[in-house]
């Protein structure tokens, strides 16, 4: 029997755990830091997970439910491929019956663009998920699946905190580790190029989430580079024994569209995981990235 069953779970932490679902749940992650590490660091213990974006959004349904998310997965990174088994609108409630926070999720019938109104004609059983029911441990909550009601081959286990999602079996071999979904802040950037003979480029008032996001920026005429930008906070591939700190870095490449096509290391600069920006500048490339304030204006 699972340790979760023996957790205390009195009606107050209860509710506490669903408010703390309902607050820290909704947002954006990725697991590039996950895969960025498993691929530098050879000796892991299986081949690197794929990359997967994850969204999880509050719906207003209160024909559904009184409290409903609904979650998005994409292969790839934000502007990948939907995988709709995985994709879902999820119900949340105090359930004193297993002292757990009980996850429903369901199909809709309809797509859930913005302003979107589902009711409960709108929804049907989601073959493939389970429920879930969440216990808080600590400052993490705790998710397994309802196997009494959840007949799926494999099991998922979710473990959440303010800064991570992690799940079991999502969507890839349940035998690998947990698939490390960072959840994503949101940051303003400034890029410039300063060439040796000719006036200085620079562009500014750029958004990237922090968790893997990358940006093209093309300069003009008569000095026409292309360059990418990569904003990504975690686990740096270190071998010195700091292999699980957490590392905020920018990324600079040179882009070449030549047959096939090749990428340039051009500089990197990092801060701690918690910093609020990153930057690296040689005097030729320079690029930074700082939270976004919508109070602040952008940088110069």
């Amino acid at each position: 029997m699972s340790p979760l069953v023996w957790a205390t779970n009195s009606p107050i932490e209860l509710k506490t755990a669903l408010k703390v679902l309902l607050t820290e749940l909704p947002g954006q992650y990725d697991n590039a830091g996950q895969v960025y590490f498993e691929t530098a660091i050879p000796d892991t213990a299986d081949p690197p997970h794929k990359r997967v974006f994850m969204l999880w959004a509050p719906l207003a349904a209160p024909d559904v439910g009184e409290h409903v998310l609904v979650s998005t997965l994409r292969l790839g990174g934000d502007s990948g491929e939907v995988v709709d088994g995985e994709s879902a609108v999820w119900t949340l409630a105090v359930d004193p019956a297993s002292k757990a926070v009980r996850m429903t999720p369901f199909r809709s019938r309809k797509s859930l663009e913005s302003g979107s109104v589902v009711t409960r004609a709108d929804i049907a059983p989601a073959e493939g998920l389970c429920t879930v029911l969440w216990r808080k441990y600590g400052t993490e909550l705790r998710g397994v699946a309802d196997t009494t009601t959840c007949k799926v081959a494999a099991h998922r286990e979710y473990i959440l905190n303010a800064e991570e999602l992690w799940i079991n079996n999502l969507p890839d071999n349940p035998m690998k580790a947990h698939v490390r979904l960072g959840k994503a802040r949101d940051f303003e950037c400034l890029f410039g190029y300063r060439p040796a003979d000719g006036e200085p480029q620079v562009s500014n008032g750029q958004h990237m989430h922090d968790r893997g996001d990358t940006l093209i920026w093309e300069t003009a005429a008569p000095n026409q580079h292309k360059f990418e930008y990569e904003l990504l906070r975690g686990m740096w591939p270190s071998n010195s024994g700091g292999n699980y700190t957490d590392m905020l870095r920018i990324t600079i490449y040179a882009l070449d569209d030549s047959a096939p096509p090749k990428r340039e290391f051009l500089g990197i600069g990092w801060a701690g995981s918690g910093g609020d920006r990153a930057s690296f500048g040689d005097g030729t490339y320079n690029g930074r990235c700082k939270l976004f304030d919508p109070d602040m204006p952008p940088p110069k």
